[in-house]
This record gives C-alpha cells, structure tokens and sequence, in this order.
C-alpha cells in the first residue's frame, strides 16, 4: 500500500475526510489505475455529505478487502454511482450493507443492543447478557458516547475504559471523549 493510501485511510476512521480525499487523490496522481485510490475518493466525498453511509460503504469494503473479493472495486463504484441515481435504493443497499458486515462480525448493532436492554429488567445483567459473547457495531458518535455511559453507570469500569480508548483513536479530537476518560480515572 502507498504511503498516501495510508494516510488517506488513517484520515477517513478519524473522520478527516478531507484529508482522506487529497491523500487518496495524491495516490492516484502516483498510480492514475489504481482502483482502491479511486473508491478511496469517492467515498471520502460521498462523507463530507453523507457520513453515516459513507461510513457504511467503506466499512464494508475493507470487508470486502479482506475476504479477498474479486471485485470488490466493481460493487462499489455500482454502489456509489446509485446513490446518485436514487436515494431510496440506496437506503435499502446500506441497510443490506450493514446487515451483512454483522453477519460478518458476528454481532449485532446498537439499536438492537439497546432493545435487548430495555426488555430486561436488571439492566447489569442484560449488558452482560451481550457484552461478553457479541460485537456490538455502532455506526453513530452518540451511540458510542450512550454506550460508554451506560457501562459506567453499571460499573463495567474497565469495559468502559477500553471503549474510552478506541473512540479517542476514531475520534482523536472529541472533547466529549476526553470528559468520559476524566470521569474514568475519577472512579
């Protein structure tokens, strides 16, 4: 992988994305066919208006990626070149998306976490129900923060902790998660 690609992906999970934009384009001002650098572009665009999926897509393409898809860069220029064409195709092409990267990780996402907690009465044991044997796959900030939160309250310090520490490498600059970390060390 170039040092750009490398830059370029670094900038997209922290969120960065026009940094990721002009390292991916600086990539492929080095190798003009090279078909990662390209998608690379695209989606960092597509986040600086639509993060959320964007953020899906290129999730899923590291999938991809990673379980040596042969055409993995074909899909998504299809995927990206649809949301142009319309946006309500591409709502339910996100939704197989994600549902597909859980079927993948093996887990479930934060919506459905939450609803697993709500239906228990013992709050605690409802998060140990999951915590321990599933992945949970959050898509948003808030959910995260919520998250974090929630396993504070509940005295899963050390949990809390680790999750503290990989949203300050998504999100290095997050005030927010600077505050959660304060309150952890506090307790």
């Amino acid at each position: 992988m170039s040092k750009f690609k490398d830059l370029a992906s670094n900038s997209f999970f922290k969120r960065d994305y026009k940094r990721a934009m002009l390292n991916y384009s600086l990539a492929l001002k080095e190798s003009p066919n090279d078909e990662e650098a390209r998608i690379g572009v695209l989606l960092s665009d597509m986040a600086t208006e639509k993060e959320d999926k964007a953020v899906a897509l290129f999730e899923y393409y590291e999938v991809s990626k990673l379980m040596d898809a042969q055409n993995a860069h074909e899909i998504m220029e299809n995927i990206i070149n649809s949301v142009e064409e319309n946006d309500d195709v591409f709502e339910n092409m996100i939704h197989t998306i994600q549902e597909h990267i859980i079927t993948i990780e093996d887990g479930i996402i934060y919506d459905d976490f939450i609803a697993h907690v709500q239906s228990r009465e013992n709050v605690k044991r409802a998060i140990e129900d999951l915590m321990f044997s599933t992945k949970i796959i959050i898509y948003k900030k808030e959910d995260f923060i919520e998250l974090i939160e929630m396993l504070m309250h509940n005295s899963f310090i050390d949990l809390a902790y680790q999750y503290v520490e990989s949203a300050m490498l998504i999100y290095p600059n997050d005030p927010k998660f600077y505050k959660l970390l304060q309150e952890l060390e506090l307790i």
